[in-house]
């Protein structure tokens, strides 16, 4: 088994076709080892044939060529899983599952005219309709299809006056829940059976402070002019009106006129 080197030098961190040992490539999660036919068929030549540009040059030629096959049949190994998928992959999972993008987008109620989802969106909605094609309508199967769409607890109770009905409730949840994932989410049940979802919501009590002051054209006010120091006794008056229209009203004191 060929060590993994620590990520220092270049050829550490890439393996090229100039290097030794297979290339390493991460495919979902897990990793997996590539051969690289460049440099097996370098490996492969005998000694006197070994480093000659012409003959090296074919070598590589070749090999790119034998890569690419591999690759082909790596990505249709790997890539037509339905957690790999990606675009046209993914839509040919959806042709098998009797359930096409635009289908999709219609169950999850996409507020768009045109209901496109991309792939991760659309990928769980294959696993539900995978799941809704091959479950048994059990307790246990419904509340897994919620999971797909709902990561909170959902409790499961009966009422008698609702008979044939399976009640699906959520504990208190805060605003900042969406509601709507749960309430929109597509379900399974069984024939004749009626599936009701309560979702529990409360707000904190929210406390507003409201400043009264005036405003303009509602209210009076008042305006104290500091007194002013003169020879004259003037008596200034300011009359408290709306204050749009503030009026200050001065009297003067009566002029005697000297005789010449």
């Amino acid at each position: 088994m060929t060590a993994i080197c620590p990520l220092a030098t270049p050829s550490a961190a890439c393996p090229s076709r100039h290097g030794s040992g297979p290339l390493r490539t991460k495919t979902g999660l897990r990793w997996s080892w590539m051969a690289d036919y460049v440099q097996k068929l370098r490996d492969d030549l005998v000694e006197q044939f070994k480093g000659k540009p012409v003959i090296d040059a074919l070598m590589e030629a070749v090999g790119d060529e034998l890569n690419e096959v591999r690759q082909f049949y790596e990505d249709l190994r790997d890539k037509r899983n339905i957690q790999t998928a990606v675009g046209k992959q993914l839509d040919g999972i959806g042709d098998n599952a009797v359930l096409t993008r635009l289908e999709a987008g219609a169950l999850a109620c996409a507020k768009e005219s045109v209901y496109v989802l991309d792939d991760d969106a659309y990928r769980t909605y294959l696993i539900y309709k995978i799941w809704k094609n091959t479950n048994n309508c059990t307790y246990y199967d419904i509340i897994r299809a919620f999971k797909m769409f709902w990561d909170k607890p959902l409790h499961y109770r009966e009422d008698p006056a609702i008979p044939a009905t399976m009640i699906f409730e959520t504990d208190a949840l805060t605003p900042e829940a969406d509601v709507s994932k749960l309430l929109n989410a597509p379900f399974i049940k069984a024939a004749g059976v009626a599936i009701l979802v309560v979702a529990n919501t409360e707000a904190p009590e929210m406390v507003a402070d409201v400043p009264v002051e005036g405003i303009l054209g509602r209210g009076y006010t008042t305006t104290t002019l500091p007194e002013i120091e003169t020879g004259e006794a003037f008596i200034d008056t300011v009359l408290p009106v709306p204050a749009a229209q503030n009026i200050t009203q001065t009297k003067l004191p009566e002029l005697e006129e000297d005789e010449l």
